[in-house]
């Protein structure tokens, strides 16, 4: 920027200030120039009785006042706006009062050199003020003429109308000049702003490429740095990669392993079914023949209470047969007793008695006989008596254990019921292991179909690792490259150095 300034400054009148002087200067001397000649032809008229000396004196009076009014002014100002305005100001002022006085045409065309130095401020308002004055004056000065009856009167119109047009022309040189300007300044403007612009965006371009390709440069260097580890990494995935379908080969030879495995499981599991549907069918007819069995306990159960029953009836036939025995017996010892008595009395009788004493000693004879079969039907009876208690206790022993042996049988039957269910709930499962290693069988399908992708994607990727070796070769020597085109875009950067400081 400093550097455009300094281009720019070498451009004198660039500035309004600067302008002003010279314009302020010209102005000044022109005028001064004119009051001059004003005042000779004030003398000259003065002598030659043209004009009075009052009119004489005040004009050459303003005229000196003027002069040396603009003079102090440039002196201490040169480059002021109000000496230009003044000076223009004290000359229309002494133009309009020496024209209405002297009516030359020296006079009348006088201000056209003021007013085409007027031009040189570029701004339109002035000239028009004064353009307008001075034609407003002119035509003040042709009615008067009119009014005054002048022989020129042909030529005063003709000289009005050269007037008019001069300032017209004036006006509007003016007025086009300045667009003119005003165009190609604000162009000018407009292009040193984009020049500005363009120079600021290069500059600040420039500050942002030297801190990219120094960082650039920085992380192409770590770059490179990853890129060799990268190519080192990429040889460990290689081998590792190796080693991984090494795995893979054995982790296909296992997994044929799992699957001849879950082939003879498989074959297994349908034997379990059927041996578990043997096996409920056992079952069944186990309980079956529980019925049975429980059926024919029962029976059994209800002969030996009816045995039981008869044991009791029995044992009391045979009490009632001991009470009819002991009363035979006390009989036969009765009767015994009468025998005795009777073969007593028969001995006493004699010869009388005799054949009454055998019959007696008969008698006798047969009660003893009955004595001692009673004594011997007591003695059966009482066995026999022994012999239905036993099997009277033995019967209610037999029933008793067919009473256990029902409870056992339905014991029996309820776990083989439970059996029944526990089977019947194994088979489900087996059912469902069956289904659940065919599922496996086909999952352990898909493994070693996955193994198989597997084993051939592991081929490619080492393979890949392998082009990417090399191509992480290729980019670390394009690292070294691009760093190396970075040192130098960095040393080219470097030149922006001075507009960036005296940015």
């Amino acid at each position: 920027m400093d550097i455009i300034n300094q281009g720019l400054n070498v451009r004198k009148f660039n500035e309004k200030a600067e302008r002003n002087k010279v314009i302020n200067k010209f102005l000044f001397i022109g005028t001064t120039i004119l009051y001059a000649l004003y005042i000779g032809v004030l003398i000259q008229n003065y002598l030659s009785k043209d004009i009075s000396s009052v009119i004489a004196i005040v004009i050459i009076a303003a005229c000196f006042l003027a002069i040396g009014t603009n003079l102090s002014v440039y002196i201490k100002k040169a480059a002021s706006d109000i000496l230009g305005w003044g000076s223009l100001v004290s000359f229309m002022i002494i133009y309009s009062f020496f024209l209405l006085s002297d009516g030359s045409d020296f006079v009348r065309f006088s201000a056209i050199p003021v007013l085409c130095a007027a031009i040189l401020f570029y701004d339109t308002k002035l000239v028009k003020i004064f353009c307008v004055w001075n034609g407003v004056i002119n035509i003040i000065y042709s009615i008067l003429l009119v009014l005054s009856k002048s022989d020129n009167m042909s030529q005063n119109i003709l000289e009005l109308i050269i007037i008019l047009l001069t300032l017209n022309t004036i006006y509007k040189c003016t007025d086009i000049g300045q667009r003119f300007s005003y165009d190609s300044l604000h162009t000018v403007k407009d292009q040193q702003g984009m020049q500005e612009k363009m120079l600021s965006d290069i500059l600040e371009i420039a500050k942002v490429v030297k801190n990219g390709t120094s960082k650039s440069s920085q992380i192409v260097k770590s770059l490179g740095e990853s890129t060799e580890i990268v190519h080192s990494a990429i040889g460990e995935v290689s081998v590792s990669t190796q080693a991984t379908a090494n795995n893979i080969q054995e982790q296909t030879v296992m997994t044929q392993t799992i699957q001849q495995s879950i082939k003879q499981t498989v074959e297994h599991s349908e034997k379990m079914v059927m041996i578990a549907e043997n096996a409920s069918d056992s079952i069944k007819n186990g309980l079956q023949v529980m019925g049975n069995l429980k059926e024919q306990s029962a029976y059994i159960a209800s002969a030996n209470a009816a045995v039981a029953d008869s044991m009791e009836k029995l044992q009391d036939k045979m009490n009632e047969v001991h009470n009819i025995a002991n009363i035979i017996f006390s009989i036969s010892s009765q009767t015994n007793l009468l025998a005795l008595n009777a073969s007593i009395e028969s001995a006493r009788a004699g010869e009388a008695g005799k054949g009454f004493a055998v019959v007696a000693e008969e008698i006798r004879h047969l009660s003893e006989q009955t004595r001692n079969s009673t004594e011997n039907i007591a003695k059966i009876i009482e066995e026999l008596s022994q012999n239905a208690a036993e099997a009277t206790v033995n019967v209610k022993d037999s029933i008793l254990s067919a009473e256990n042996q029902g409870g056992f049988i339905t014991s029996a039957s309820q776990s083989f019921e439970k059996i029944e269910e526990d089977v019947s709930t194994l088979s489900g499962h087996i059912v469902q292991i069956d289904t659940m290693l065919s599922e496996l069988a086909e999952a352990n399908n898909q493994i070693v179909e996955n193994i198989s992708q597997l084993s051939a994607a592991t081929e490619e990727i080492t393979a890949s690792s392998e082009e990417v070796s090399a191509i992480s070769e290729k980019n670390l020597q394009n690292a070294e490259n691009t760093k190396e085109y970075l040192e130098e875009v960095l040393q080219t950067t470097k030149r922006f150095d001075k507009y960036l400081e005296g940015n």
